[in-house]
């Protein structure tokens, strides 16, 4: 199976920076992966919709947007 990386920029109070969502090989549970930053956040969802409903939550999220796809 083709997994094709969506990115997206995410804007926040402090910053911007671009992300991907992708799964774990070892958990299939998905994480942020900070492209900008080079750092994979510790935090899994069961779904990419689960991660997206997070940042539309985080109070840090100003707006995003797909870039990739």
């Amino acid at each position: 199976m083709m997994f094709k990386m969506i990115k997206y920029l995410v804007n926040r109070k402090k910053d911007s920076v671009v992300v991907a969502i992708l799964p774990s090989k070892k958990t299939g549970k998905y994480s942020f992966v900070n492209l900008s930053k080079g750092h994979i956040c510790q935090c899994e969802f069961d779904s990419v919709y689960d991660a997206l409903v997070d940042m539309d939550n985080d109070e840090n999220v100003v707006d995003y947007i797909m870039i990739d796809y």
